[in-house]
């Protein structure tokens, strides 16, 4: 009776503390997330350039692994040093997939004329897919760019600024690096370039859609030029990307999307809902530039990107901040061809930036 009466004892208590437990969430992944590794025995030095590549640049091929819930992914990256002495390091990232080098040679070439070693950056497959063509979550599969970023500050980067321009899904590669792997610890200036594109990828794809958002505020914290309105919906093909990505290919699609599925984009969004991602950066310089196209055409980006500029509200939280309005783009993400508040050309304005802001803070 006494073992029979013990035993009754113990499945009660184990009963009773598996309700308890179940009854508290999961913890939630918390800012740094653990970056992938980059073997540098397994990086190849290739004899020529992919096309696409800076001309003059020395490219190499390596692979990213070891990302938590991502599979190990290749890329191409090609570097090239200016002729005079090295003042800072810039990498590029582009958008989309991030399958092809950096699409404007323009930058870099300024760049190199003002001593800064450049960095071009290619991936064999979508880094936003967490596993070979098909993904589950954008920030899982953000460890790759975060890895990259890294080996780059610990293996190319000598001296200087160690600094990262992204354009689009390019700008939301460094969001991600920035609030939930730790890359602020040592990037001196970033320049994010109509986005991040996942800021909050939920009301990107909600069905029905999110409401417009007023981009830049009337005083908004760091903001140069009116405020205007921008949905934050993927559109033009973008939703079908997003979806894939993701994992839920319901994005945006016209059909009422599911609890589950808008709670697993807010989940894998730069901007969670959470505390836990990072919005401060001390010693790294911020700056957003982001179309306003009113008058012609618009997407998602500067909605997009106004959920991660929102986040910051004190000039304690970065080194330097500013986000910027562009017109007259040329389509709805082309900030480099558009103009500033004050008239400049985008990309004087964008690339004076960088040249002024790439300098050492760590």
């Amino acid at each position: 009776m006494s073992t029979m009466r013990n035993w009754m004892f113990f499945a009660l208590g184990a009963a009773f503390a598996a309700l308890i437990l179940s009854a508290i969430p999961a913890r939630a992944q918390q800012a740094p997330l653990p970056l992938g590794t980059i073997n540098k025995k397994g990086i190849l030095q290739l004899r020529f350039c992919p096309s696409g590549y800076y001309p003059g640049m020395t490219c190499f091929q390596g692979e990213v692994a070891d990302c938590p819930s991502a599979v190990n992914l290749g890329f191409t990256y090609g570097y090239k040093n200016p002729a005079e002495e090295v003042v800072g390091t810039v990498v590029f990232l582009e958008g989309g997939g991030g399958t092809s080098a950096y699409l404007d040679p323009s930058y870099a070439q300024k760049y190199l004329e003002h001593g800064y070693q450049v960095v071009y950056l290619a991936w064999d497959t979508d880094w936003e897919f967490s596993d070979g063509n098909s993904g589950t979550s954008i920030k899982n599969a953000a460890c790759r760019p975060a890895t990259f970023l890294n080996y780059v500050y610990q293996n190319l980067y000598s001296r200087g600024g160690m600094c990262a321009q992204g354009d689009s899904a390019g700008s939301g590669a460094v969001g991600y690096s920035l609030a939930w792997f730790g890359s602020a610890s040592y990037l001196d200036n970033v320049e994010l370039l109509s986005g991040p594109v996942f800021g909050d990828i939920e009301q990107g794809c909600v069905v029905p859609n999110a409401p417009t958002v007023n981009v830049c505020a009337t005083g908004q914290y760091g903001c140069d030029g009116a405020e205007w309105p921008d949905s934050p919906a993927y559109v033009d093909g973008d939703q079908g990307n997003v979806g894939q990505w993701s994992g839920q290919q319901s994005c945006n699609k016209g059909k009422t999307t599911t609890e589950i599925e808008n709670s697993t984009w807010k989940e894998m969004s730069i901007v969670d809902g959470t505390n836990n991602p990072s919005f401060s950066y001390p010693q790294t310089a911020l700056a957003g530039w982001l179309c306003s196209n009113v008058d012609t055409v618009q997407n998602n980006s500067a909605a997009q990107g106004e959920f991660f500029y929102e986040q910051f509200t004190s000039s304690r939280q970065t080194a330097d901040y500013s986000v910027t309005r562009i017109d007259n783009c040329t389509g709805p993400e082309g900030v480099s061809s558009g103009v500033t508040p004050q008239g400049e050309n985008g990309f004087m304005a964008i690339s004076d930036h960088m040249i002024a802001g790439c300098v050492e803070r760590h």
